[in-house]
């Protein structure tokens, strides 16, 4: 009742009986919880003689009996059972005190669950039955005991991911308990949602002893996943050269395709693994196969912008001018993706580079509209370097001087004659030449105008003739034969272009001994060294 003369308002004397019972059993219940956790078995008789919940949960939804089957504490579930708990309470994730036991591989604790009448059929959330749970946790004990003690075990049964306990095994890379589950008459050929058998998954975590102990055992080496992925394609991308050699040792075809008609060497190309690649070639692996859309594995190896795998692949003899289908070499691909040093090994190899993709466009095309100045430079001068003399259409056609000059001169570097000559061209292009004389230097030299309009495109103001100047320039000197004298093959150049003046003055600068062109006439050397 309230009183009208007081502001105070005193609960009923059994509510306040009532609310210190609660309170008194809460702090009962997680005395429990607690004692049981750190495995005090005198600390639970005590608390079991207070009122308390004997199922009380806590925010996992777990109750004592669950911590207890974890830790395998046989001597407090033995109290909990005796206290009349519910042995088939679950958690949040539809864990069982006998699944829990399982789970941490404690046999005794699920002998004693099952005796005290526990489901053996019972799963969690994700469907993981008895036999998964010790399986995929590598708790073999667990797993002779079910298969020896119960009566019947379907080994075979799935989860929600229609996942076996050998599935699980095989994963998590537990042969021994694969090989018993195995033995006791496991399906090696069931497959998952995803299409996969165990061996697909053995394969795919590089589990070698796995993967060897179920060839033995009439796995599936060709079975393809829901991607068209056979075993050897998950070793592959997942880097497992091991697993990779003892499945091209067991017969799997190493030219097997996926639904992209990507095969394993395709795929170690992109990865730029070398071992598997070398490996994958001596079982017999076709260097040039193409997938689906035309790409051989040197296509994928230069987009990776891998420099050591394109070469590895070049001396395995891969076709540099391989097409796809858009009609792309691989040149075509890393002009595309500005890939410097790919385009300098594809070209030092001697790739095509007239070759139009489906666009129309030439390499070279393709890295002057992505502003790869580098790359332009370079075809160019090899362009140039192509066809240079008549005798080049000799057997081996022509681009092979041309790419071992190409060869020569990267490994050689800038010789004396290129660091003397350099600074020359540089005054001449940025003082001494006006916007149009360099394009006219550029046909006198017969740089064709795709050539010409590649070096323009890179547009920086208007003073950008300059260092287009200059590019044509180093283009045209890196590209002449050791024979020729630049410097008078440069002042015949500036004299065609009425630019005789400039021509006197760099003869006099580099103290060349040449006479300089009449209207009329033609250069006549009387000194044959470079400088």
């Amino acid at each position: 009742m309230l009183n009208a003369d007081s502001d105070d308002v005193s609960p009923p004397e059994e509510s306040v009986s009532s609310s210190r019972r609660s309170s008194r059993v809460l702090k009962n219940d997680l005395l429990l919880h607690e004692a049981v956790i750190k495995n005090d078995t005198d600390a639970v008789k005590k608390v079991l003689k207070e009122h308390v919940d004997i199922n009380s949960r806590n925010n996992y939804g777990r109750a004592p009996i669950h911590w207890a089957a974890s830790r395998g504490s046989t001597d407090i579930m033995e109290l909990l059972i005796g206290a009349k708990c519910d042995i088939e309470a679950r958690d949040k994730y539809g864990m069982r005190p006998l699944l829990m036991a399982a789970w941490h591989g404690h046999t005794d604790a699920v002998q004693l669950l099952i005796n005290c009448g526990a489901s053996v059929v019972a799963t969690n959330k994700k469907q993981y039955t008895l036999l998964m749970c010790a399986a995929r946790n590598n708790r073999l004990s667990v797993v002779n005991f079910l298969l020896d003690s119960l009566e019947h075990v379907d080994v075979d049964l799935v989860d929600m991911d229609r996942q076996t306990a050998l599935h699980h095994a095989a994963q998590a890379g537990h042969k021994d308990v694969v090989a018993r589950i195995v033995q006791a008459g496991a399906n090696t050929k069931v497959v998952n949602r995803q299409g996969r058998t165990a061996l697909h998954l053995a394969s795919e975590k590089g589990h070698v002893d796995v993967v060897e102990f179920l060839l033995r055992h009439e796995a599936q080496m060709e079975t393809r996943d829901e991607d068209g992925n056979s075993p050897l394609h998950l070793a592959v991308e997942n880097k497992h050269l091991m697993v990779t050699q003892l499945l091209l040792e067991s017969g799997t075809p190493p030219d097997i395709d996926n639904h992209k008609g990507m095969t394993a060497l395709h795929i170690a190309s992109s990865l730029g693994c070398r071992g598997i690649i070398d490996t994958l070639l001596q079982y017999g692996s076709d260097v040039d196969k193409q997938s689906k859309n035309g790409c051989t594995p040197l296509h994928l190896a230069s987009e990776a912008n891998d420099c050591e795998t394109v070469e590895l692949l070049i001396s395995k003899g891969a076709d540099l001018n391989a097409l796809n289908s858009r009609l792309q070499s691989p040149i075509h691909i890393a002009a595309e993706f500005g890939y410097t040093e790919i385009c300098k090994v594809l070209l030092a190899a001697g790739a095509n580079i007239e070759q139009r993709e489906q666009g129309g466009r030439t390499p070279l095309y393709i890295a002057a509209r992505g502003s790869f100045t580098a790359i332009v430079d370079m075809i160019i001068k090899t362009a140039r370097l192509d066809y240079p003399e008549p005798e080049d259409n000799c057997e081996g056609g022509p681009q092979s001087a041309a790419r071992r000059k190409w060869r020569s001169q990267q490994e050689g570097g800038v010789g004396e004659c290129q660091d003397r000559l350099r600074p020359v061209l540089h005054k001449l292009a940025h003082r001494q030449l006006d916007a149009g004389d360099w394009k006219r230097l550029a046909h006198h030299w017969a740089f064709t105008e795709e050539q010409i309009r590649a070096i323009e495109h890179q547009y920086t103001g208007p003073n950008s003739y300059k260092e287009h100047s200059y590019r044509m320039l180093l283009i045209w000197s890196e590209g002449l034969n050791q024979e020729v004298n630049p410097v008078k093959s440069l002042c015949e150049g500036l004299c065609a272009i009425n630019k005789k003046a400039v021509a006197e003055s760099i003869r006099k600068k580099l103290n060349e001994d040449i006479e300089l062109p009449q209207k009329s006439g033609h250069l006549c050397c009387t000194s044959c060294s470079m400088f």
